[in-house]
């Protein structure tokens, strides 16, 4: 192991002292280390600055909650393992608490941790690569107020029609998050599949549909709508103009201890 990143969102402030800690930590086992920018200002450690795009380390530790999991996956390098520490009440996505950082880094040193990967979806918009998604891509209609019509084409064969307020395209991992708070079905991360969930659809026009993961599947909205990825505001997208999803050829890697999907279910989502 020669290098380890730290990252945390730089509107997370409760990060950097954390950040610190971790840091002594890894200095003291002789590791070197990068950190983001504005990380190494506060610490004074400008001479560890490297921009999120260039960090490119053996495992970047992420420092908050699963929306500092999802911007990493955005900001990092494609390829780069996340060791995602939970700095907030919740987490799901997180490996550890900040109190046992110290004895996962010592694991991961040991070569005693999982690489699992999961997949993305890979986003176009009028021929333009969006950045891709570890959750899921949501497109909302501009105007919110009645329910718009949604077409969704499937392999360039099937077609369905129907109205809603929003549509979603979700991974796996990505079941546990939006679509759940929509009482969407969750799916097994191991699954090579997607799930396809309408908003509030009228009429129950449109069930919630668990696809294989190479659909070619094309999305498009009546009214000028809104595309996030992750949460995140990427673009607007005119109407009758289709979003086009597909599974991108990078995954999520994520370093995991041999805790089982099903046990982080009970013990983050299902309380049973």
């Amino acid at each position: 192991m020669k290098r380890v990143g730290i990252l945390t969102r730089p509107d997370f402030s409760s990060g950097i002292e954390y950040a610190r800690q971790i840091l002594s930590y890894l200095e003291s086992r002789k590791i070197s280390v990068l950190l983001l920018p504005h990380i190494a200002d506060a610490l004074n450690r400008s001479e560890l600055a490297c921009p999120s795009k260039n960090m490119k380390a053996d495992f970047v530790i992420t420092l908050g909650g699963d929306g500092t999991t999802l911007y990493a996956a955005r900001h990092l390098p494609q390829h780069v393992p996340l060791l995602p520490v939970n700095l907030e009440s919740f987490g799901f996505l997180s490996e550890c608490e900040i109190h046992e950082v110290e004895e996962l880094i010592d694991q991961v040193l040991a070569g005693k941790l999982t690489l699992h990967e999961t997949p993305r979806l890979a986003i176009w918009y009028k021929k333009k690569r969006l950045p891709d998604a570890a959750n899921e891509t949501a497109l909302f209609p501009g105007y919110q107020g009645r329910p718009v019509p949604i077409t969704v084409k499937l392999h360039d064969i099937y077609e369905l029609s129907f109205r809603a307020d929003g549509f979603l395209v979700t991974t796996p991992m990505g079941s546990t998050g939006h679509s759940f708070s929509l009482s969407g079905p969750i799916l097994d991360i191991q699954l090579q599949a997607f799930l396809l969930i309408a908003v509030a659809p009228l009429r129950q026009g449109f069930h919630p549909l668990v696809v294989p993961d190479d659909s070619t599947i094309h999305i498009e909205l009546a009214r000028e709508a809104n595309c996030f990825i992750d949460g995140n505001h990427i673009v607007k997208v005119a109407p009758n103009n289709p979003i086009l999803v597909k599974k991108s050829e990078h995954s999520l890697r994520i370093l995991r201890r041999e805790s089982h999907f099903y046990s982080r279910l009970q013990g983050k989502l299902l309380r049973c």
